[in-house]
């Protein structure tokens, strides 16, 4: 009958680092992977084993254990024979008179001042194993005695993949506008003003003129009738179109711009004379290329565009245009482009008094364009960062300034926060080099995944003084830690 192979000696503490009376070396253990791989766990440790752990007539087994609360698993295990021990052992083993357990691989003590075991292995995954710890489980024997030392830990827990990858949750850097110190806004508008032929007398209920000076004073009135606004003047532009010829439709573009100031005078008895500018361009030849340009059914069309770009006077060119192809071109463009040329553009400037907090926090629900972005900026922080309200005043704000290179960089963190990224790169365009915009491009590319050209972009935001920088250099070294654990798994 076949003998286990079992003597054991006095209790050893690993802990301590004793195995006897006459040892006092210890067994240390490196965890290189304990990783969760789909339906297998990969096993990876460093076991180094001093050479004089036994004496001659011991030996050591070293049995590597998953254990949980529930359930445990003993992997196979290293053997360590003394001498003498190991003399007996591998004749019990030619005898065919040892029934041993598995063995990861069997060393003999002391025949060199360290065994170092690379122990590798793959096992299947278990769901108990969710809570399980790596411990290396000593069993010191001989001279028929045995005794188990205390477990050395190798890992607390196996690596798995996380249910979720890491979202960095970066932090924003606002910038605060420069004050407003005299806000000047305007209103503008295009009358588009029938007269009779050659004619500049302003007739309201001619054709269609009773809507277009009602779009004029209602313009007008909107100004006047706001307490918080004082006008400052009103710029009229006339134009006329090529019809006829250009000596006339500058009289005619300075006439009906003169007649349109005299009804607003009329109509107003509080705008003197000084209150107006004025301006008129007889023949609007870069508008009519514009709508020929929009318009593919114009006849003959590359010929006239032709007409238009020369370097010919203006009446050289329509007499040119009326002779084309028997004049079908000119009588399309007569009816479809000439009349929308013959218009007036008008422009009331004016300036607007300072706001309080409390106001402005009304008025940008309302008439937004009234306040400075300061005074949008000052709305904003007396929400929570982060909130509708918030977010909602940053978004009007570029609106309102949509050149603005502080109003564009702000809404960009909005945009961001809101993982609206396309919107972020738009506003960005506009936000100019600043050192805080270098650092919002930084966030976006960090949220992007582009984590080189954010750790550069960030750094530089840092080095020039952006303290919300070093806030998402660490997001981003977490990110980078989340990257290499999941590429870890994908191994």
């Amino acid at each position: 009958m076949k003998k286990y192979l079992h003597t054991c000696i006095v209790l050893v503490l690993f802990a301590a680092g004793t195995l006897s009376a006459m040892a006092q070396s210890t067994v240390s253990v490196t965890s290189n992977e304990l990783k969760r791989k789909g339906n297998t766990v990969s096993i990876d440790a460093t076991i180094r084993i001093p050479g004089d752990i036994v004496k001659s007539k011991e030996f050591l087994t070293l049995t590597p254990v998953l254990e949980a609360e529930s359930q445990k698993m003993g992997l196979p295990s290293i053997l360590i024979n003394g001498k003498n021990r190991d003399k007996v052992y591998h004749r019990e083993i030619a005898l065919n008179n040892l029934e041993d357990e598995p063995r990861f691989v069997v060393l003999v003590a002391p025949e060199q001042d360290e065994h170092v075991v690379e122990y590798k292995t793959t096992i299947p995954w278990e769901d108990w194993m969710h809570s399980a710890r790596f411990v290396l489980d000593p069993n010191l024997c001989g001279c028929g005695n045995e005794s188990k030392g205390n477990p050395i830990l190798i890992a607390n827990n196996i690596l798995q993949r996380p249910d979720k990858r890491y979202e960095p949750q970066p932090t924003y850097a606002y910038v605060k506008p420069e004050v407003e110190t005299r806000k000047e806004r305007a209103e503008v508008g295009t009358a588009y003003l029938d007269f009779q032929v050659g004619r500049y007398q302003i007739l309201p209920d001619f054709r269609n003129n009773a809507v277009e000076l009602g779009k004029i004073r209602s313009t007008i009135e909107t100004v006047i009738n706001d307490k918080d606004i004082t006008p400052v003047g009103i710029f009229l532009k006339g134009f006329a179109s090529p019809e006829g010829s250009y000596k006339s439709n500058a009289t005619l573009a300075d006439n009906r711009t003169k007649a349109l100031r005299n009804y607003i005078m009329q109509q107003y008895r509080q705008f003197a004379l000084n209150f107006f500018t004025l301006d008129s361009q007889p023949e609007d030849w870069d508008g009519f290329k514009a709508r020929v340009e929009a318009d593919m059914n114009v006849p003959s069309r590359a010929s006239v565009m032709d007409i238009i770009n020369s370097s010919d006077e203006p009446d050289v060119k329509e007499r040119k245009l009326r002779a084309l192809d028997g004049g079908a071109p000119y009588k399309y463009v007569l009816a479809e482009h000439f009349p929308p040329l013959r218009r007036t553009e008008y422009r009331i400037d004016y300036t607007v008094r300072g706001f309080s907090v409390e106001e402005g926090r009304e008025i940008i629900k309302t008439r937004p364009q009234h306040l400075s972005l300061d005074e949008m900026f000052a709305v904003a922080n007396t929400y929570q960062p982060g909130s509708a309200e918030y977010n909602n005043v940053f978004e009007v704000a570029v609106r309102m300034f949509p050149e603005d290179q502080v109003a564009n960089l702000n809404a960009a963190n909005i945009a961001i926060s809101k993982k609206d990224y396309a919107a972020a790169r738009n506003y960005l365009t506009k936000a100019g080099n600043s050192i805080q915009a270098v650092h919002s491009r930084g966030v976006l590319n960090l949220l992007e995944g582009n984590l080189d050209e954010a750790e550069k972009l960030l750094t530089q935001a840092q080095n020039g003084g952006v303290r919300e920088a070093a806030a998402n250099l660490e997001q981003l070294r977490k990110k980078r830690e989340d990257n290499a654990l999941f590429a870890g798994f994908d191994q």
